[in-house]
């Protein structure tokens, strides 16, 4: 894809790439760390895994999920469709198949006409520990 736009996979981007691929969803963040475990393969700075990422995505190797108060995510496209499950209690983040919001994206068509892309979705509230831990609920009343 790379050389079909006039473009090297230069040693970073294949390492940033195949960072990606090793971690399934990654921000940058944690494809610098993944990066930094292999002493052997050189140095490699943040920028050049945000430019890297950047053209990734743009050449369509990487796809990006924003995840609003978290740094966006980044998984390899053969990763496939899915929803992200951000909860607001903990952080966490789960996945669930893309076909569990297929009613959600009829329902919107029926109503409104719009066709929404549910394939790769991030939905926030909270993961079951959390809604069970009244304590870690700031909704609740003491």
């Amino acid at each position: 894809m790379l050389h079909a736009r006039g473009l090297r996979l230069t040693p970073q981007r294949e390492r940033v790439l195949a960072a990606v691929r090793r971690l399934g969803h990654a921000t940058p963040e944690d494809v610098l760390a993944e990066l930094r475990t292999d002493p052997g393969a050189g140095a490699v700075d943040s920028s050049t895994v945000y430019r890297a990422l950047a053209l990734l995505e743009e050449v369509g190797l990487v796809a990006r999920t924003p995840l609003e108060r978290r740094a966006d995510s980044f998984r390899p496209v053969e990763h496939g469709g899915h929803l992200h499950l951000v909860c607001d209690g903990c952080g966490g983040v789960a996945e669930a198949p893309a076909d569990a919001a297929a009613e959600l994206a009829a329902d919107l068509h029926r109503r409104t006409g719009f066709t929404a892309d549910v394939t790769h979705l991030a939905l926030r509230g909270r993961c079951a520990a959390c809604s069970a831990d009244r304590t870690t609920d700031p909704t609740e009343a003491p």
